[in-house]
């Protein structure tokens, strides 16, 4: 299958050529919008809900609410004629009850078909320890944005399947592994959406200097204090199986990789071919409009 990626010299627009595609498909992908709304259903939310909402207004353009900028981002879903909307990770700055209607009522006032991953942030609470029991205790609250598996889903749009994978340990465990192979295997173009990035050597050492951590998908450079800083241990075999399949495998109809995480936009070939797109983060403004061509 031939992928052509064109350049259209816009940070916030991907277009791509695909042989054998009937018909345009449009995506308006979104990530890291960091939603801080929070109420009386999770109270001792409170307090890290509102030292949160100050962080990030800090670094939004003009002081606007995480909120605004989501609202006006899935605004723009219907300015462009979005097919459906991809969304990465970390769109919740954390799982409070409140974020989470908040953003399954915004969904579906939009009318169009979404796809959900998770990203380190959605399934973590301030006030709990970053850990395994964490995220098995707020996972199911999940369960109504990803069609009952936040682990691994796919929806097809236009003869594209979407393919998501959460990433969000930086681990991609056997049986996800399996999934994302199966999807490759359909013959239908597939568009892999994550949170955490590929480790791609023209986008370290942005990640580095930004964060002095290597904080993409199978990425060398931790040292034992990132590692403990970020909660990041080793590779899992099957992680290093899904970087080799991804890179060096026999993905031919692997249209490309969109993500977030890094809260900056960067786009560059990860296989010959084959892009991975970097969306900047929502919480400043960031969007990405993805153009799905026949070729």
């Amino acid at each position: 299958m031939r992928i052509e990626h064109v350049d259209t010299g816009s940070a916030n627009e991907a277009t791509v050529r695909i042989e054998g595609l009937r018909q345009p498909v449009t995506l308006l992908h979104l990530t890291d919008s960091h939603l801080t709304e929070v109420d009386a259903r999770d109270p001792d939310a409170l307090d890290s809900g509102r030292r949160q909402r100050a962080h990030f207004a800090a670094y939004s353009p003009g002081g606007l609410p995480t909120l605004e900028h989501f609202r006006r981002a899935l605004a723009w879903s219907s300015e462009i004629g979005a097919d459906a909307v991809v969304l990465t990770g970390d769109i919740v700055d954390f799982p409070s009850v409140a974020n989470l209607d908040l953003v399954a009522d915004e969904l579906a006032a939009t009318g169009l078909p979404y796809l959900y991953t998770l990203g380190n942030h959605d399934w973590h609470v301030p006030h709990l320890q970053w850990s395994d029991e964490t995220r098995a205790r707020y996972y199911p609250r999940f369960h109504g944005l990803t069609a009952g598996n936040p682990a691994y889903q796919a929806c097809d749009v236009g003869g594209v399947r979407l393919v998501a994978i959460d990433n969000s340990t930086y681990q991609v465990s056997s049986d996800q592994l399996a999934f994302l192979q199966a999807q490759l295997a359909s013959g239908q173009p597939c568009l892999l959406c994550m949170h955490i990035p590929l480790y791609v050597p023209s986008l370290a050492p942005a990640v580095l200097t930004t964060w002095q951590a290597p904080i993409m998908l199978a990425a060398e450079g931790w040292t034992a204090e990132t590692r403990a800083a970020w909660r990041v241990r080793d590779a899992d075999e099957s992680t290093r199986r899904c970087y080799a399949l991804l890179t060096e495998g026999p993905v031919e109809n692997l249209v490309g990789i969109v993500c977030g995480h890094v809260h900056f936009g960067h786009a560059d070939a990860f296989r010959d071919g084959r892009v991975q797109y970097v969306t900047r983060p929502g919480f400043a403004g960031g969007y990405r409009v993805i153009r799905l061509l026949p070729g």
